[in-house]
């Protein structure tokens, strides 16, 4: 399946949000659970029509024009069902879940003419130019690892969650590899927070989650429908819900639902990388940032996604970015010359 892509489009550098967390200072690195990127092509087990399927993509290529530069036109993207279903039903489910993740239909042109105004976007999208925020492949995913990763580290949340989805997740098989799908409602709706315990998450998490997973599995919380309705009233009913606060509700807008304008505030790498790169005397707090941010709306979630990625990029890159702005804010403003009677 071809899926043709709204230039400007980066597909590597969409990827690898979610392939490759920021190293920590011991230099670990994270093995993947979900997302992995084998044989030139991007790979996921999801839940489709009620099976799992492994489907892979590849970002098309362009031919060669003039000078070896590559011919104008739209990028694409090359979809194929690896293992599953692979009937008319499931390819059409796929096609579009690959659109969703990879908002192959959104302009980024509005942001980046919107970005030129300020002294740091401007130079994060030139670095970061054509990349996307990947949508997961459910609501229900991002609300329960957003959950997950409610106040603690990356190193920790990442292995409760590779706990979780070992022990829930329907798994399939190919070339001799498994390939693990998030778990489903149903799966976490019996467990219990004792069984969720063994796991290493906490007791209020863990009842947080049985509640959501419960609530999504008999219809009480729509997650799904929650694409269809206004960004503001999706996030105001994800806050009914127990164990969903503003950053929660916030960042499954961003990551899931695709609302363009989501600021987690309250977001505390958010809050100081801005310190940094904006020079400001100390972190600022969720009301300053709000403030802050106000030239950013309409697209201040790919604002706050291009700021995060500061933090996948090498350190010498992050001290050389943060002395160039620094340079730049400082350097004497030239005198006009004076005019003559």
């Amino acid at each position: 399946m071809r899926i043709p892509v709204c230039e400007p489009f980066d597909f590597e550098r969409t990827l690898r949000f979610i392939l490759s967390p920021p190293a920590l200072l011991n230099g670990r690195v994270f093995d993947p659970l979900l997302d992995h990127f084998e044989a030139g092509e991007y790979r996921r087990a999801a839940e489709v029509n009620g099976q799992p399927v492994l489907y892979g993509v590849a970002a098309g290529r362009k031919p060669q024009g003039a000078a070896g530069r590559p011919a104008t036109g739209n990028a694409w993207l090359e979809v194929r069902i690896l293992a599953g279903p692979d009937d008319a039903p499931t390819q059409q489910a796929v096609a579009e879940l690959v659109r969703r993740q990879f908002s192959t239909g959104l302009d980024l042109t509005p942001f980046y003419l919107q970005a030129a105004a300020d002294p740091v976007l401007s130079r994060l999208v030139q670095h970061f130019h054509g990349m996307r925020i990947p949508q997961a492949p459910a609501v229900y995913e991002t609300l329960i690892s957003a959950i997950l990763e409610q106040q603690v580290n990356l190193s920790f949340a990442h292995q409760v969650k590779k706990a979780l989805i070992r022990t829930y997740g329907p798994a399939i098989e190919f070339e001799g590899r498994t390939y693990y799908t998030f778990p489903e409602p149903a799966s976490l709706a019996i467990s219990t927070p004792a069984e969720l315990r063994k796991l290493q998450v906490s007791g209020p998490k863990a009842r947080y989650i049985i509640d959501l997973s419960r609530a999504a599995l008999d219809g009480r919380l729509d997650l799904e429908a929650l694409r269809d309705i206004e960004p503001g009233q999706a996030h105001e009913r994800l806050l009914r819900e127990k164990g969903v606060g503003h950053w929660t509700a916030q960042y499954v807008g961003l990551r899931a639902l695709g609302h363009l304008d989501c600021l987690p505030a309250g977001d505390v790498g958010l809050q100081k990388v801005v310190h940094r790169l904006y020079g400001l005397r100390q972190q600022p707090a969720p009301a300053r940032l709000e403030r802050l941010a106000r030239p950013w709306a309409g697209w201040r979630s790919y604002a706050t996604f291009y700021l995060w990625l500061v933090y996948w990029e090498p350190a010498r890159w992050k001290d050389d970015l943060a002395a160039e702005i620094r340079a730049a804010r400082t350097a004497p403003t030239p005198r006009r010359p004076t005019g003559y009677c």
